[in-house]
């Protein structure tokens, strides 16, 4: 009886595996794989049947260049929208989604490097599509939608999420936010805690990300906080930093990519910089974050929270005091020094 039963065994894998080779010759790829894209397949279908919102479109409006902050705070935003819909429904679930940008067809946008790395911090996104062409994304968006949207003709052509400079209640509102995080890469993480440990040692760490404006208060802070360890991300200087203190890391000559600066935020105990995606980077994390610049246009005056501290205006004389003051008040709370 066993040995009947291993030869129908035997056979059955080698009529399995002839299957498979003369699948692999034909397709190029193993059956294997052939079977995780139908179950995927088969589970999106499922998904688009019980009509959930896959897919969310923004648009440029236009703008030659997309701003990789203005991304961040939209994915920011959907994941937070997820979130309410995964706690009322009847049982704990992670909904993912699909993005559709579409870019301005006049220019070659300049950021768009900046963007893909943005879109890759997000732990729920599934796909994302890059358009320049109105009727490529017409074309495509059935695919991602469900039923019910896809017998709609209004749905996404007139309801696009607006991805141009944010205004003031949107950046009101994303300061005050329950924000839902960004997942950086492993190794970018792991290389950021190493730096900021072996150089800065037991003292205690801020990151500078400084607009052009304000380069000058790095010395300024500096040689007013000596018993702090400052790491100096910014990557547009134009040449060799100047020394400025001793206390002060530039990392311009690292060569530092997106995720590793966003990593470096991340990892030092307080934040002093750019309203850009380091700055939200900070936030996320729940590091004390000032903000310095970028945001809503044609507003100046501070915005404080608990952990954040908004300065609209890089011109501002009082500039110098706001930073000194939060440093001096976080740094009482957390090590209890002053």
């Amino acid at each position: 009886m066993r040995d009947d039963f291993a030869k129908v065994l035997r056979r059955w894998l080698f009529a399995l595996l002839s299957f498979g080779l003369r699948v692999y010759r034909r397709l190029r790829f193993f059956p294997f794989t052939l079977c995780y894209v139908l179950l995927l397949s088969a589970l999106r279908i499922v998904e688009l049947r019980r009509k959930n919102r896959l897919a969310r479109v923004g648009d440029g409006n236009g703008v030659a260049s997309l701003s990789p902050l203005r991304v961040m705070m939209w994915l920011d935003e959907i994941g937070r929208e997820l979130k309410m819909l995964d706690d009322i429904g009847p049982e704990p679930r992670v909904r993912r989604f699909d993005v559709c940008l579409k870019l301005s067809p006049d220019a070659a946008d300049a950021n768009l490097h900046d963007v893909f790395s943005v879109l890759l911090t997000s732990s729920r996104l599934r796909s994302m599509g890059f358009y320049w062409d109105e009727s490529a994304l017409r074309e495509d968006l059935p695919l991602l939608q469900a039923a019910g949207d896809r017998r709609t003709d209004t749905v996404w052509s007139t309801l696009r999420d607006d991805l141009r400079r944010p205004g003031l209640e949107a950046c009101r509102a994303f300061l005050d936010a329950d924000h839902q995080g960004v997942a950086l890469p492993v190794a970018a993480s792991r290389d950021a805690h190493t730096l900021v440990k072996r150089q800065g040692g037991a003292a205690y760490a801020v990151c500078l990300n400084l607009p052009e404006e304000v380069r000058w208060l790095a010395g300024e802070i500096a040689a007013t906080r000596s018993d702090v360890k400052f790491f100096d991300i910014d990557p547009m200087l134009s040449g060799s930093p100047p020394a400025v203190a001793a206390n002060v890391l530039s990392l311009y000559a690292y060569g530092l990519n997106l995720h590793e600066r966003m990593a470096v935020a991340q990892t030092t105990d307080v934040y002093v910089g750019r309203f850009d995606e380091a700055g939200c980077a900070a936030l996320f994390a729940g590091r004390p974050t000032v903000l310095i610049g970028g945001g809503a246009a044609a507003y100046s005056e501070p915005l404080s929270r608990a952990t954040a501290l908004w300065l609209p205006d890089p011109s501002s004389p009082a500039i110098r005091t706001a930073v000194l003051e939060f440093l001096r008040r976080h740094m009482v709370a957390a090590a209890g020094i002053g």
